[in-house]
């Protein structure tokens, strides 16, 4: 902020703060339609400088609004969303705790000041700014959200609460706070109560048709519940809106792998390849899709591309050591020395993949560990001495 713009902005809370504390003999500051219209004005520009994070013009805007309606309290949020987005936290808090102290009975600021300390991670103290909101509106959606999102940190300092209450109370409050209804529906997937986020889901697709983020949870909530064909559905819904989205496709292939239809799925994981070229993770999904139906050498195949662009992945290693343990027949394996010697191979290949997981002293460690082991308890099953 310029100093101009800085002497401005102190003049304006002087004048309020000077405004509260006169007599009732003083006349009352009257705000004309015109200070209005003026206000809105640059409130709308300020919106979208904020919306296009060009902070510094934002906060002009909002600071012009103010001037002209000094009680104009979505500028003061524009304000000091303004501040946050310059990451200047110390006169975000200070704004709001301004208007704490001027507009004490407007929940606004008290969520504004939860919001910026559940952002610097202070959730203990978000928490109490929330309940001061809700002392003010009991209903206020905004703070219940507030509060349910600290909750996937911090546990409830009030027995009555939890986390899906307050995002049920955000959403009963306030039904068009569609971030707070995606939240509900993500937390209700979490804790596997399908049916609930689907219901949820419906209504918010059905309210608004056109919005691409309800009816991919949508489908996401069918797939989980293993509503294959009404996923699939969805997903085609969401494609139409935005043919874009790579989780759209990773959802139908997840659709189609669920009702076995296994050369569908491949066009879709497919279609993950193209849209995220770099990306081994269509790959990785492609292996394990094979590997469950035991088509080995197309997993083993895929899992290649997948090392290929990372060779130090831990889950394409562990993928691909599986492949070629499972490719082992023991009973075929015992038929003939030549499949005898082909199986012992195709463990070795395996074992130098654990081995490699191992070395990298990582993830999956254990089930490295397990893998060898494994292995030689096969090698001693198909050794044909035995026989």
């Amino acid at each position: 902020m310029g100093r101009k713009s800085l002497i401005i902005f102190i003049v304006i809370l002087v004048l309020i703060l000077s405004c509260q504390a006169t007599t009732q003999s003083t006349p009352k500051i009257e705000t004309t339609t015109e200070n209005v219209s003026e206000a809105v004005k640059y409130f709308d520009f300020g919106k979208e400088y904020l919306k296009n994070k060009i902070y510094d013009s934002a906060i002009r805007n909002f600071q012009k609004s103010i001037e002209e309606s000094l009680d104009f309290i979505e500028a003061y949020n524009g304000l000091g969303l303004s501040f946050e987005g310059k990451m200047d936290y110390t006169r975000a808090e200070s704004l709001y705790n301004f208007m704490i102290t001027n507009f004490s009975k407007n929940a606004e600021g008290y969520v504004n000041l939860g919001n910026l300390y559940s952002k610097m991670k202070k959730y203990n103290d978000a928490e109490k700014f929330y309940f001061d909101a809700l002392s003010v509106d009991s209903m206020n959606s905004k703070a219940y959200f507030g509060l349910a999102q600290i909750y996937e940190y911090i546990s409830p300092s009030k027995k009555e609460l939890t986390k899906l209450k307050c995002y049920e109370k955000a959403c009963t409050f306030d039904p068009e706070n569609l971030k707070a209804a995606y939240s509900y529906a993500k937390a209700l997937i979490k804790i596997e109560e399908y049916q609930k986020a689907v219901d949820l889901l419906k209504k918010i697709s059905e309210a608004h048709p056109t919005f691409v983020e309800p009816l991919s949870n949508l489908a996401e909530a069918y797939l989980e519940t293993k509503q294959y064909q009404k996923s699939i559905e969805t997903y085609n819904k969401v494609n139409q809106l935005d043919s874009t989205i790579v989780n759209t496709y990773l959802g139908l292939a997840r659709a189609y792998q669920g009702l076995k239809d296994y050369n569908q799925a491949e066009k879709n994981y497919s279609k993950m390849i193209s849209l995220m070229p770099y990306s081994i993770v269509p790959y990785l999904y492609l292996g394990q899709m094979y590997i469950e139906i035991k088509n080995y050498d197309k997993a083993i195949g895929y899992l290649e591309k997948a090392l290929a662009k990372s060779p130090n992945d831990v889950n394409a290693l562990l993928l691909m050591a599986q492949s070629y343990f499972l490719k082992v027949d023991p009973f075929n394996a015992k038929k003939s020395d030549e499949n005898y010697q082909e199986a012992l191979k195709l463990l070795e290949k395996s074992s130098s993949y654990f081995k490699k997981i191992i070395d990298l002293k990582g993830k999956y460690l254990k089930e490295a560990q397990t893998g060898l082991e494994n292995i030689e308890k096969r090698k001693k099953d198909i050794d044909p001495t035995r026989w």
